[in-house]
């Protein structure tokens, strides 16, 4: 993060680098209040479904901004600030088969900036904040994930899963957002039995096999300064979980050590 003085502003007037807005005000603390209910249920002895609700009401809304192309992030306040949404999971638990699916709806809104002015150029965008709501660059509106695995022989897994967004925001004071986009992932896990009560498993997961293309900004809205995408396609990712037996205790059954290797 980054914080800049007022003397540090006032060092560049006079010159090509000076800014279009000089106003710096302090960054403030951000106080909130959160309501959040929520409930899940056991729909049957594999089925279970759940539900959450939150609102979040802020007084100094705290956000980072990246303005400009340098991959620096500046925190600055809203004035106000108010967050809420709901959240939809179920999971399936069988024998054979898991399985699990996550939907969440959201808004995040932010009013009038009322510090580090300076890093915003265009005037007419900070008065429009200042007059209306406007949408966080982090929100998104609709988000959903899924997956499932399937032991298809007794020491063999094969797996699936995605990720969906509506888009993130772009464009003036963030009132519009870029394309709805999604990744598909699948991969296979193979227990090895290396020795006695050995659990080692090797996985294998190709990313977004699909060969997706898809970006998450586009350099343009509210401290976005610079665009970035999802995953490049195909990319492969092997790794190894072991459990291996190191010490009995003093009753005689085994101590187990946990490891994770990934390449």
């Amino acid at each position: 993060m980054e914080l800049i003085s007022p003397g540090n502003i006032a060092a560049f007037a006079d010159t090509t680098n000076a800014p279009t807005i000089t106003q710096n005000d302090p960054v403030k603390s951000e106080r909130s209040h959160t309501f959040d209910i929520g409930a899940t249920h056991r729909l049957t002895d594999e089925i279970e479904l759940g539900v959450d609700g939150y609102y979040k009401i802020v007084r100094n809304l705290l956000d980072l901004g990246q303005f400009g192309s340098a991959l620096v992030y500046t925190p600055f306040n809203y004035e106000q600030g108010r967050i809420y949404g709901a959240e939809f999971t179920a999971t399936y638990t069988g024998k054979t088969v898991k399985a699990y699916g996550n939907f969440a709806v959201s808004r995040a809104l932010g009013k009038n900036v009322t510090s580090a002015q300076f890093n915003f150029d265009d005037p007419d965008e900070l008065a429009y904040i200042r007059d209306n709501w406007v949408h966080l660059d982090h929100d998104q509106t609709y988000t959903a994930s899924a997956g499932a695995s399937w032991q298809v022989l007794p020491k063999t897994a094969l797996s699936m899963d995605g990720i969906f967004g509506s888009g993130l925001r772009q464009g003036f004071a963030n009132t519009g957002h870029l394309p709805w986009y999604t990744q598909i992932n699948i991969g296979v896990t193979q227990d090895l039995d290396l020795f006695p009560k050995d659990k080692t498993q090797l996985r294998i997961s190709v990313i977004n096999v699909a060969d997706t293309s898809y970006q998450l900004r586009d350099g343009s809205g509210i401290g976005v300064g610079a665009p970035q995408w999802g995953n490049g396609a195909g990319f492969c990712q092997c790794g190894a979980e072991f459990l291996i037996n190191v010490i009995p205790d003093a009753e005689g059954d085994s101590a187990y050590a946990k490891g994770l290797r990934r390449t």
